[in-house]
């Protein structure tokens, strides 16, 4: 400080005697920023002379008149205050006393605060001044005489000797030793730039460093620093070199290697050439990198560079021991430096490599993976570590390579595996395809398989069996709006599985898996030799129950074992999940085996199988169509079992017409009719396009509301749905008529109804009236039991009432004995003890002139629940009797009310059947095992309870010879045949045409008319001619167009009839059968009951109802109805 404040002295020396001047031109040397504010006072007070004038401090730094100025004040808020001056800064007494500053600053300091100070001065420190005076006789620095010319207040400075300070030579070895830090720790820097130079510098050079510490001070602008250099403190030589070198250094210039090369110093060559082995392993020079990894030194830069050394280990490749390792390792941490991920890696392959499997997955735990090296010693770590929350943290910072290298790993979690292949596919689609769908299915990621396969169709024909796998596996949540693609994609599959390449990802047992869920089994064998014996066993058990021979009963037990085998047994991930897709299949089938048996236990039975299948968010697509498929044909009787499945509806796809029959089937079992009638008109609507099934459901709509007592509601729907009047029948819409006036209080209006009803029904035949009356009452009588001959009964109440009121009105005109016998027997029928006697009495003797009528009194009173079951009997033997002595009366068509008698049902068999068991049978012979397909369908399930109620001689069925004509006409050739089959399976033509011979057809086609073909007659063709078709079918002119309409859009080009002009009507192989039916309706057969047509054909199925009101022969489209009809017996 002393030289900066010479050199600011030799200014004012030149400045004259002008004292503004003087202050002004100090300020602008160098030496002057060098001085801090306490020397600079000294230099204000020499500016000054012999006076100690007020210096002002403001940006134009004026000297202030001391008269005008000295009391102007500036306040904190911007008010005036007093000014301070440079003089105002001097050291206080008690601070320069206790400094280490010299005696010469010491001094001059004292004297001029005992000026300023005046009275406030403590004369203690006079003590300390005497003590100064006495030290600075040994001599002081030039700098003190200088001042005491300059100011008259220091005078007293010029009387002490000189000494020579500036040619003694200075020890740099201290500043040199200091110097061994990494220059670009700031902290470090600034106290060594702090340090007392050991050599003279020049004042600009100073003053540059000056700036630069203050620089660090806050945030370093390196990027300044080389500009405040130049020229001063740049092309140094000597000791001053090393401070540019380093300075350079830490502001990470270009050229601080080259300014410390170049240093020849002796002093600091040393330190120069390790700065430089620092500075070039930055730049990542690793020439050098194994001596500077072991570079020996405690100190800082000895430390730094090892640290930076190691730091660089992912950029040198050289072999390392474990132990080098660990030393980088001990180096980092001493440093308080993370450790580098890449030599944590080394460490990590190298421990591995050695054996020490535990200490290498220690070594990288908590780290992440960033290039593909490091993923290889992963994966290669994680088949005996878990590394996978590791390897799956670090997929963000994988390349392509990397992605697909973990996608392909089998030692990672198949979710990891999964997500490197979606990121894989997303970076490149095309070039990663192969590879992406290849992993999908090994996996089993079936929503991803199936969005790529929806995205590109035609991959469809390259990866058929990948397409029945989404179709079999794929979870129902997932499909909400892809349903209809996924169903083109299967059809599309089954057409290209000859033509397609050769599947090498499936295994030969997923391939059969998938062939033995979509029906036919290609190869058994190969799934047999995945299970043990217990588990073969138990499938074969559980086929051979399901199939058309087997008993249709599959025991918990079976299950169990064959989910045992299945659980023990080695298989991939996607055989196993295949074979949880097969077991699943088998309790669904075993689901419908147990509905369609009717017995209490095993519905019980079924319900807890369904609700634990429905009760599953992930359950698949062909889980729940199968289900819809029996809540459709079996309604109320599984709504225990699927209501889970109304929250998983709820949840997952609440609107859809799915959604709205299993509502409508569980408010229905729960008697909330109305809320049940309400869904299926809502499901209803959104089938439209789909008349036949529009108008099933809205008949259920019908019936629901029938029994919610919603009449006004099921009127107003059919009176403003015309289609719908056309698909119901007259007798249906009279009910529903006469419930509603009685609702609305309007008896007179529902007794006309019924009147009016009974007239037209009687029309003209009888000209008597009392004839004719008494056939009225005939007509009401077999009307009142309408709510209860229907399948299922509608309500009794209040239509029964009504009825039983008009027929009342009737007797009561018709006072005869026939009318008496009615009230006699109606009066027996209101007692609680009824006398069975009195009623076969009574039945008897309306036979007498009606035998048909005193058969229904007598099936009347057989219902009633206040018979023991002995007075049933005797009742059943009684009309049994009374039957065979007036069957020869009774045709069949009057028989359908006849539950109790033992008589047969003749059912006729369509076409439509007879092709389905053709089918079924060929299906069992493509098979290795004979038991056919695995798939429970609505039209299996029909022509296999037809088979086993044949067996059972519970039916006898009938093929007309127009049916047996068609049918052979159509299986002709097995070439005829295959085409048969629908698009949505597929069959090998080589292996059909290798099995299926002409000969085997043949047989096969013959066995078929002998099964359903058991019963046989002769109806008379004249007879058929006679009976009248075309009124009735243009009374269901509308309906008839609609399945035109529908006909036509799904391609069915099969012909149609043309009555007065439409060609809308059913082909004339269908009149002909309803001809033929109607006519054996009309026979007196004594062992048939009834007269039913099996068929799937909508001309028969949507007026049903009507041809049975017409014509007396009835038409079931599946299991559950034939059932229905077949077993139904008054209890």
């Amino acid at each position: 400080m002393e030289q900066y404040l010479l050199e600011c002295l030799d200014s004012l020396s030149q400045s004259g005697d002008d004292k503004t001047r003087r202050l002004k031109r100090v300020q602008r040397i160098s030496a002057w920023d060098l001085l801090n504010k306490e020397w600079r006072a000294l230099v204000a007070l020499a500016a000054k002379k012999e006076s100690l004038p007020e210096i002002n401090e403001n940006t134009s730094d004026k000297i202030v008149n001391k008269s005008t100025n000295r009391n102007r004040k500036i306040g904190r808020r911007g008010g005036k205050g007093l000014r301070r001056s440079f003089e105002d800064n001097l050291a206080h007494p008690l601070e320069i006393i206790a400094s280490n500053e010299s005696n010469g600053y010491k001094l001059a300091v004292l004297i001029a605060q005992k000026t300023k100070m005046d009275k406030s001065w403590n004369l203690k420190w006079d003590d300390e001044l005497e003590k100064l005076r006495i030290a600075c006789e040994k001599g002081i620095h030039p700098v003190w005489s200088k001042l005491a010319k300059e100011a008259n207040l220091f005078a007293e400075l010029s009387r002490f000797k000189i000494t020579q300070e500036n040619i003694i030579r200075k020890d740099s070895s201290i500043w040199i030793e200091n110097s061994y830090f990494d220059p670009e720790d700031t902290t470090q820097m600034k106290a060594w730039l702090d340090m007392n130079l050991p050599f003279n510098a020049k004042t600009e050079q100073l003053k540059v460093i000056q700036k630069i510490k203050k620089d660090m001070a806050n945030k370093p602008r390196f990027s300044e620093w080389s500009k405040w250099m130049e020229p001063v403190l740049r092309n140094q030589h000597k000791e001053i070199a090393l401070i540019e070198g380093m300075l350079l250094a830490c502001s990470k210039h270009k050229d601080a290697i080259s300014v410390l090369e170049n240093i020849s110093d002796k002093s600091t060559m040393d330190i120069a050439k390790k700065q430089v082995r620092l500075l070039k392993l930055r730049n990542g020079n690793m020439n050098n990198w194994e001596e500077d990894a072991r570079i020996e030194g405690e100190d800082l830069l000895s430390a730094a560079i090892r640290t930076t050394a190691w730091k660089q280990i992912g950029s040198i490749d050289i072999n390392l021991s474990i132990d080098d390792l660990r030393f980088g390792i001990m180096v980092l941490s001493e440093s308080e430096n993370t450790v580098p991920d890449s030599i944590a890696w080394k460490l990590a392959y190298e421990l591995f490599e050695a054996g020490e499997i535990k200490q290498s997955h220690n070594a990288i735990k908590g780290i992440e993976i960033v290039n593909n090296e490091q993923l290889r010693t992963a994966l290669r770590l994680n088949s005996e570590e878990n590394m996978d929350n590791m390897i799956n943290s670090s997929l963000d910072n994988l390349d392509d390579d990397g992605l697909l290298m973990v996608a392909k790993n089998l030692s990672c979690k198949n979710e990891t595996r999964i997500e490197a292949a979606k990121r894989v596919l997303q970076s490149d689609t095309i070039r990663y395809m192969s590879d992406s769908l290849d992993i999908f299915t090994e996996l089993a990621d079936i929503e991803n398989l199936s969005r790529i396969l929806i995205e590109n169709k035609s991959l469809a024909k390259v990866y058929p069996e990948r397409v029945l796998l989404v179709w079999h596996m794929i979870y129902a949540k997932n499909t909400k709006n892809i349903i209809t693609e996924l169903s083109h994609l299967r059809e599309n599959a089954l057409a290209s599985i000859s033509e397609s390449p050769e599947e090498l990802i499936l295994s030969d047992t997923s391939k059969a898996l998938i062939s033995l869920l979509d029906g036919i089994p290609d190869d058994v064998s190969i799934i047999n030799e995945k299970l043990d014996s217990e588990g073969l066993l138990a499938l074969n058990e559980v086929r051979r129950a399901l199939s058309p021979e087997g008993d249709n009963m599959v025991r918990t037990k079976t299950i169990e074992r064959l989910e045992g085998s299945i659980k023990i047994a080695k298989l991939t991930y996607l055989e196993r999940k295949l074979f949880q897709s097969l077991t699943n299949s088998l309790l669904l089938n075993r689901v419908a085996m147990d509905i369609e048996s009717g017995m209490p236990a095993r519905i019980l039975d079924a319900n807890q199988i369904l609700n634990l299948i429905t009760d599953n968010d992930n359950i698949s697509l062909q889980s729940i169509k199968f289900i819809i498929e029996m809540i459709v044909e079996h309604g109320q009787i599984i709504a225990e079992g699927i209501n889970p499945l109304e929250k998983w509806y709820r949840k997952n796809n609440n609107n859809s017409l799915e959604s709205k029959l299993v509502k409508a089937t569980i408010q229905s079992a729960q008697s909330n009719h109305l809320e049940a009638a309400r869904e299926y008109q809502e499901a209803a609507r959104k089938v439209r396009d789909d008349f036949e099934q529009y108008a099933l459901i809205m008949r259920k709509a019908l019936i629901s509301y029938a029994h919610g007592g919603g009449w006004s509601d099921s009127v107003n729907l059919i009176n403003s749905k015309p289609a719908l009047t056309a698909s119901v029948t007259e007798r249906f819409q009279l009910y529903l008529n006469v419930c509603n006036d009685e609702l609305g209080n309007k008896k007179d209006k529902a007794r006309n109804r019924l009147h009016e009803y009974a007239i037209k029904e009687v029309g003209t035949v009888v000209s008597d009236i009392k004839e004719n009356r008494s056939a009225q009452i005939e007509v009401l009588e077999l009307l009142m039991r309408y709510p209860e001959d229907l399948d299922p009964p509608l309500p009794k109440s209040p239509f029964q009432g009504r009825v039983m009121a008009a027929i009342r009105g009737l007797q009561r005109i018709d006072n005869t004995h026939r009318s008496e016998l009615d009230l006699k027997f109606e009066q027996e029928m209101a007692r609680d003890k009824k006398d069975i006697y009195e009623i076969q009495s009574i039945a008897n003797q309306i036979a007498d002139y009606a035998p048909i009528r005193g058969l229904r009194k007598l099936e009347r009173a057989m219902s009633s629940s206040d018979l023991s079951e002995r007075e049933k009997t005797i009742l059943e033997r009684v009309a049994g009797a009374m039957f065979v002595q007036h069957s020869t009366s009774i045709p069949i068509k009057e028989r359908s009310s006849l539950r109790n008698l033992s008589l047969k049902p003749v059912i006729i068999v369509d076409t439509n059947i007879l092709i389905d068991a053709l089918k079924d049978d060929l299906l069992r012979e493509l098979t290795g095992d004979s038991f056919g397909s695995l798939n429970w369908t609505v039209e299996r399930s029909f022509h296999w309870m037809l088979r086993r109620r044949g067996k059972e001689n519970l039916v006898l069925m009938n093929i007309p010879p127009m049916i047996k004509s068609e049918f052979m006409n159509r299986v002709k050739t097995p070439e005829n045949v295959l085409k048969l089959f629908s698009k949505k399976i597929y069959i090998d033509s080589n292996k059909w045409n290798e099995k299926i011979t002409k000969t085997l057809l043949d047989n096969k086609v013959k066995k078929i008319c002998e099964e359903f073909g058991n019963w046989g007659c002769k109806v008379d063709k004249d007879k058929m001619k006679n009976i009248q078709l075309e009124d009735f079918m243009i009374q269901h002119r509308n309906i008839f167009d609609e399945i035109t309409k529908q006909k036509m859009s799904r391609g069915d080009n099969s012909g149609r009839s043309i009555i007065k002009g439409l060609e809308i009507y059913p082909e004339g192989g269908d009149m002909q059968i309803i001809r033929y039916a109607a006519e054996l309706c009309n026979n007196i057969n004594p062992e048939i009951g009834k007269v039913i047509i099996a068929t799937r054909d909508s001309d028969f199925k949507l007026i049903s109802r009507s041809l049975e009101e017409e014509y007396g022969f009835g038409v079931v489209g599946d299991a559950q109805e034939l059932n229905r009809r077949v077993l139904q017996k008054i209890s």
